[in-house]
Formats: C-alpha cells, sequence, structure tokens
C-alpha cells in the first residue's frame, strides 16, 4: 500500500491481512505518525560501474529535474584512468561526456583538465578526488541546471575496450534542502547487457525521512520505441548492502504498478503480460543498488529510479 502525500488524517494502527484458499491471517499493527520535516527523503546520486567494447561503446543515463520550479546545480562525471587508484586495471583510459537538452547537446567534456571548480564539487558531494590534472577522466558541472529532462551519453574516446564509472550527482548543499527547491525526480541508466551478466545501478536517497520509490527495468516494453535488441526477461534486485530488499521478475500488469507508473510521468507499458520487472517501496534514507540479471537472453534494457510524491 502506498499513501500518496500522507497528512495527519492518515495517521493511525495500520495491519494487513493476506488471504489464501486455505485460510487466512493478520499482522501485527504498524503505527503510522505524520509530522512535517523541512529536509524529506530525496534521490541525490545515481551511478554506475560497467564496461565498453567496440561492440558496445557507449550508454545514457537520464535525470528529471522537477518537483518545484527554479534551477539545481549538477555534477556528471566520467571516470576511467582514476579508477586506477581503486585497484581496476582494466579501466578505458579516456572517458567523454555529452550533456543534452532534448537533442541539443549542451556541454561536453573530454578531459576534465584539473579545473578547480569542479574539484571543489567534487568535494562538496563527497566524491573521490581524480588522479592527476591531466587525467583523461571527463566532469561537467553546472550551478543552474533549469528544471527539465536531461540525458547523458558515456563513451569512451577511441575504439578501446575497458571499464568506466559514471555518476550523476544532486549538488545542492543538503542542509540547505527543502520543499521548495527543484530536486531530481527520476534518474535511470540504458545499457546493453550480455546474456549472463548483471547490470548494477546505485542510487542514494538523502534527507530525514523515507522516500517511496517506483523502480522499473524495462526490456520488452523498449520495442514500443522502435530500440532494438531489446532485453527479453530482465529480472530486477534491490539490495541494500549485501541483503536482498526485494525482487521481481515480471510486473504482471500490477494495477497500482502501472498507476504509479503514470503518476510519475514513467512511460505506459502497454502489455500487462510483459516482461518488464518492476518495485515500489519505501526505503529510509542511505545507499541503494538495483541489480538487472540477463538470464535468459541479452539486450538493452532500462533501468529507472522515480519518486513517489
Amino acid at each position: 500500500m502506498v499513501i500518496p502525500n500522507a497528512s495527519a488524517t492518515q495517521a493511525g494502527a495500520y495491519s494487513v491481512v493476506a488471504t489464501n484458499n486455505i485460510g487466512s491471517t493478520a499482522s501485527a499493527a504498524a503505527n503510522l505518525s505524520v509530522s512535517p520535516t523541512p529536509n524529506f527523503g530525496h534521490l541525490i546520486n545515481l551511478s554506475i560501474r560497467t564496461s565498453l567494447t567496440a561492440t558496445d561503446p557507449s550508454f545514457t543515463l537520464g535525470t528529471v529535474i522537477g518537483g518545484a520550479a527554479g534551477t539545481k546545480p549538477l555534477l556528471v562525471r566520467a571516470v576511467g584512468p582514476s579508477l586506477a587508484q581503486f585497484g581496476i586495471t582494466r579501466a578505458i583510459p579516456a572517458a567523454k561526456l555529452d550533456l543534452f537538452a532534448g537533442s541539443a547537446v549542451i556541454a561536453s567534456n573530454d578531459g576534465w583538465g584539473g579545473s578547480a571548480a569542479l574539484s571543489s564539487a567534487f568535494a562538496s558531494v563527497g566524491a573521490f578526488a581524480f588522479t592527476s590534472a591531466t587525467s583523461r577522466d571527463s566532469a561537467i558541472f553546472n550551478p543552474g541546471m533549469p528544471a527539465r529532462d536531461y540525458t547523458l551519453n558515456v563513451s569512451a574516446s577511441g575504439n578501446v575496450s575497458g571499464e568506466v564509472l559514471a555518476e550523476l550527482y544532486d549538488a545542492a548543499p543538503l542542509a540547505a534542502f527543502n520543499a521548495s527547491m527543484p530536486r531530481l525526480v527520476n534518474v535511470s541508466v540504458r545499457k546493453t547487457i550480455s546474456t549472463g551478466e548483471t547490470l548494477t545501478v546505485g542510487f542514494v536517497i538523502a534527507g530525514d525521512t523515507a522516500r517511496t520509490v517506483l523502480i522499473r527495468a524495462i526490456g520488452p516494453g523498449l520495442a514500443a520505441f522502435g530500440v532494438p535488441g531489446t532485453m527479453a526477461d530482465p529480472q530486477l534486485a534491490l539490495f541494500g548492502g549485501e541483503t536482498k530488499i526485494a525482487e521481481n521478475d515480471d510486473w504482471g500488469g500490477d494495477a497500482q504498478l502501472a498507476n504509479l507508473g503514470s503518476g510519475v510521468g514513467a512511460f505506459k507499458i502497454d502489455d500487462a503480460r510483459s516482461k518488464d520487472a518492476m518495485l515500489v517501496l519505501t526505503l529510509a534514507p542511505g545507499s541503494y543498488t538495483a541489480q538487472v540479471n540477463a538470464t535468459s537472453s541479452g539486450g538493452q534494457a532500462l533501468v529507472e529510479v522515480y519518486e513517489v510524491p
């Protein structure tokens, strides 16, 4: 059950009765209290470490800045050479970023150049430093991104293979955050995954309160947009640290998932029998990873995390 925009009128004791053809049983009551807070839970980070190859040389991250009018400081990074400080020896030697608003490229970077402004932005969000001013890692920082949707293309400079870490940060000071500010209401990544591989997507919820999120792993549903080579049957699992919190194989046309998707602006999945996977959960502030497994066949998959108002 999801209670959107809970208020004091929804406070009370809640229990659930589970029933099947054998009988029924009731849970213990869970007490819900509702109080205002100036710093409610919100998405602040998306990260993915993956491989690029000559046949799969790029992938796409996305975000939507919304929730209120105004602008948002945004930091995006593509890390290749600086992964060596963590013992990663097969990183790409040069990473490139292209930031889009719609179909227009609004910023690009192919080597961060030791920028002092970028170093300051890294420190402000708690991101690790790049190893040198001449490393071919890339980053873009904009202190005033207008509220709208954006996409970020991550690629290797040159026809090379190796690992890359892509990151997207809400760079607004946490202590100053309030409900009148725009925020990241959606983060996503689209990537080709080979059969038997796992795509791991990390995200962070900051603030003082829990946040309900809708997480989707879309494979077959991408075919409606003409995306070639989609994954036939993505399997989705959510982890907090090493603990698996929830998992889903097929969404099954669930009415609540469909309604929540419509409410947050997610594109509709027309086939209720599609093998796309979805979860809706209320999560405490913290770091989480969503894993998408390609067990039956590989292909392109889209992983999305939406805040549910």
